[in-house]
């Protein structure tokens, strides 16, 4: 059975991919400078009088708020991630062969890497 090693470039890659991804979600899945989607987001221009038409603002600003909510709670799991992914870098470098690795020490020392919660 092969060792396995660790590849600081590729894991460095995956960093870098995180932090690309936390970028787009932070500065433009939900930004727009005409209408953004968040809980100001607006499907009928001006102040409407139809019953019908104030219905589908509520909802559009509640479909806004709620797809804001969404990318700031998925931009905060993938920061919780990739900060966890950065602690845990030392461990990678070290060991020799990660196979060996004993788990249960990872889990408790890096708890956010553990994503299945087992």
């Amino acid at each position: 059975m092969a060792d396995i090693t660790f590849d600081e470039n590729r894991y460095d890659q995956l960093i870098d991919v995180l932090n690309q991804l936390e970028d787009l979600l932070l500065h433009q899945a939900t930004d727009s400078a005409t209408n953004p989607l968040n809980a100001d987001f607006s499907t009928q221009p001006g102040t409407q009088k139809w019953q019908a038409a104030q219905d589908l603002v509520t909802k559009g600003k509640h479909f806004g708020g709620t797809i804001d909510q969404q990318n700031e709670s998925i931009r905060q799991a993938i920061v919780k991630f990739r900060n966890a992914l950065v602690a845990a870098k030392g461990v990678f470098k070290e060991t020799d062969d990660l196979a060996q690795y004993d788990i249960s020490r990872f889990v408790a020392e890096y708890p956010d890497l553990n994503t299945a919660g087992h």
